[in-house]
């Protein structure tokens, strides 16, 4: 389980396709202290979130970090699109104690969105997304998102899309200052949302 808080970003390093698919990453150190990722403290089979994917840590040399990645999860999520040099959100599991910064997330990816349009507002940025409308019945205004692993408030809730309102800290020190648009990005509902649809199902 992780909070949707970022702490470091990765650049992918390698992906190779031997039996599924092995993706290496190369964590940044952004020499702020009170964010360590600490690469020597994170145990063999720790769970880290990727850009919101869940993954398995398998090995760890140097500042690189290895995973494996299913074709499962391959076809589920914004991964067919990375490719070496992509920055993608890290952030370790969530530890009994810590504070929760953000809203409970599970890196278990529901769908994905494509950005129509990034709108730069002062400092910050309105970005709105195309979303498959099967999908918005779980979204509300004031409500939460995750987006490629970035716990962030839902603004607007229309037909076929949604925006949110990113502020500079958070485009500074993630993956989004490099996103465009038509990015594919990934989505994982608030279980919240979750719970309340099976409440009123029953």
């Amino acid at each position: 389980m992780f909070t949707g808080i970022v702490s470091h970003i990765g650049i992918v390093n390698k992906i190779s396709h031997p039996d599924d698919w092995e993706l290496s990453v190369d964590v940044i150190n952004d020499n702020n202290s009170d964010n360590d990722f600490n690469i020597n403290s994170i145990a063999i089979g720790a769970s880290i979130s990727c850009s919101g994917i869940c993954l398995t840590l398998k090995k760890v040399f140097n500042n690189t970090l290895f995973f494996d990645v299913s074709n499962e999860t391959r076809e589920k999520t914004n991964f067919s699109s990375w490719k070496v040099g992509s920055l993608i959100n890290l952030e370790k599991s969530l530890k009994v104690g810590d504070e929760l910064g953000g809203h409970f997330v599970y890196g278990h990816v529901d769908t994905t969105a494509v950005i129509r349009s990034i709108e730069k507002i002062n400092g910050s940025y309105k970005i709105t997304f195309s979303l498959n409308r099967k999908f918005l019945k779980y979204f509300a205004s004031k409500g939460s998102v995750s987006i490629d692993g970035v716990s962030l408030t839902v603004n607007d809730v229309d037909e076929d899309f949604f925006t949110v309102n990113i502020i500079p800290y958070t485009w500074t020190h993630t993956s989004f200052k490099n996103y465009n648009i038509e990015t594919v990005v990934n989505i994982e509902i608030d279980i919240l949302a979750r719970y309340l649809e099976s409440l009123n199902s029953n």
